[in-house]
């Protein structure tokens, strides 16, 4: 009876200390992450439109936020800033939020973006001194990841203008922006 009851002791202290072992063997053993992914990165790229101000040069930032704030948010947005020239309107900015419905794992990533800054060139008929047109813009476009730091980007944007009418503008409502993205 008692050698029954030492064997019992012996393998419930084994089942118990079993277990522990192979939990911090196998937490040893897990593969460690990257500091920061894919998606959480900044870019800098060059190309034509309001991504870029004009012509000039954009940059995208995909924030990691604390778990307490949404972890997974940098998965699926992103800041913009732009800046660059306008033929004829001279300088211009833009600002953007960014959104990537599917998030940016893929080779292909579609996106929708909403943006504010020069949007337009006014007509020298209405604009006198001041040609630049600032307001806000709406996009949809893709970003295609062609290797794994550089991208291209394309996007059509519906723009709403906030200091002139839409026939006093050059061109439509509708603008293009396209351009090669590298992330540092």
């Amino acid at each position: 009876m008692k050698r029954r009851n030492f064997y019992l002791s012996i393998m419930v202290i084994a089942g118990l200390f079993f277990p522990c072992s192979v939990r911090l063997d196998a937490a040893e053993a897990r593969p460690v992450a990257a500091s920061v992914p894919d998606s959480a990165h900044l870019s800098i790229g060059s190309g034509y439109g309001l991504n870029y101000g004009g012509i000039g040069l954009g940059f995208e930032f995909n924030p990691r936020l604390p778990k307490k704030f949404g972890m997974g948010l940098y998965r699926y947005a992103s800041f913009g800033l732009g800046f660059g020239f306008m033929p004829d309107g001279g300088l211009a900015y833009s600002f953007a939020l960014r959104v990537y419905p599917l998030g940016r794992g893929q080779l292909l990533q579609p996106r929708l973006s909403v943006q504010y800054g020069v949007v337009a060139v006014a007509d020298e008929y209405y604009s006198g001194d001041e040609r630049r047109a600032e307001g806000v813009a709406f996009g949809a476009g893709f970003l295609c990841r062609l290797t794994r730091r550089i991208s291209f980007d394309a996007d059509a944007h519906f723009i709403a203008p906030v200091d002139y009418e839409m026939d006093e503008l050059v061109g439509g409502r509708v603008r293009f922006s396209a351009g090669l993205r590298y992330r540092l």
